[in-house]
């Protein structure tokens, strides 16, 4: 028995999905959707796949649905998508506010519908790695940087770039038991998009074991491409290139050690699609991907981030 799933957006992100769905064998593609009908029609000649403009066209074929659409649009499609009672996988942040959030995660859960959304830096072998050499950080740093290329100037760079790493924090923290966020100093700017295309955070947590500092900076407008998060520990700190899959830590005698990286051949979002199709099999939800309760938090930490506090 095949997934049959339909793909809404075929834009860059959508057509990364067509492709990672096009490479399973237990799974047949629909349709593809996209208001576009040239760029429907496109990526749909390229994958030998059928196209529509309208969703709705769609709904008596298919049980599962990507949303790889513009933010906007993210929580009409899926309110609408919940209602007709389909299993949805919805591209970060899931929406452009926490109230939106809220309100489809609810409709989701008194529908029984299974609904995930794409935080990919989860499925990431670097990071499954990182986390097994985690112990107690004191300290946390992140960088997630990138030339413009156009894309996503609908949301700021906070809910484009920076919510993964944001999502990492919150599990690192949670390793540790409860935590309070005390502090939050921000910087942000805005350079070639009316939206946030710059943004330098300073945090400070409250933990079970003491205080935890981070520093996040995410950026559209920089001159290279990076990703890359470094923890301070008692007795060593950990750098993870999230792009090269290479992971390091350096020790109390300043010895640097090349930790090898389990899995390090696995493709983050074929991992995460994968696993979202188990969870619609098994009807229940994912412990990989984020709950509804994380995704609210780190939404909510987004939105003081916007406010400039």
């Amino acid at each position: 028995m095949k997934f049959k799933v339909a793909v809404i957006g075929a834009g860059y992100f959508g057509q990364r999905h067509i492709k990672m769905l096009t490479q399973m064998p237990d799974v047949e593609i629909v349709g593809i959707v996209d208001k576009d009908v040239e760029k429907a029609k496109e990526v749909a000649q390229q994958y030998k796949l059928k196209y529509y403009v309208d969703y709705a066209d769609l709904l008596k074929f298919t049980p599962i649905f990507f949303v790889v659409t513009p933010t906007i649009t993210h929580f009409d499609i899926g309110m609408d998508l919940i209602k007709h009672g389909k299993a949805i996988f919805i591209e970060k942040p899931l929406t452009g506010r926490p109230v939106f959030a809220e309100m489809l995660l609810d409709e989701a859960k008194k529908r029984d519908v299974i609904i995930q959304a794409g935080l990919i830096e989860r499925y990431n072998p670097v990071v499954k790695t990182f986390f097994e050499h985690l112990k107690e950080p004191f300290f946390i740093q992140t960088k997630r940087v990138s030339p413009f290329v156009g894309r996503a100037t609908d949301t700021d760079v906070t809910y484009d770039l920076m919510i993964h790493d944001l999502d990492l924090i919150w599990m690192m923290l949670k390793k540790s038991g409860d935590f309070e966020l005390t502090d939050i100093k921000v910087f942000t700017q805005s350079i070639i998009t009316s939206r946030i295309d710059y943004a330098s955070v300073w945090m400070e947590f409250e933990t079970q074991k003491g205080i935890t500092k981070a520093h996040l900076t995410a950026s559209r407008v920089s001159s290279e491409f990076c990703r890359e998060i470094s923890a301070v520990q008692q007795n060593s700190v950990i750098y993870a290139d999230l792009i090269n899959k290479k992971l390091k830590e350096v020790d109390k005698d300043g010895k640097i050690n090349e930790i090898p990286v389990q899995n390090v051949d696995s493709h983050p979002l074929y991992e995460e699609i994968r696993d979202f199709l188990n969870s619609v099999k098994q009807k229940k939800f994912s412990q990989q991907a984020a709950s509804p309760q994380e995704i609210i938090e780190v939404l909510k930490i987004i939105d003081k981030i916007n406010e400039g506090r």
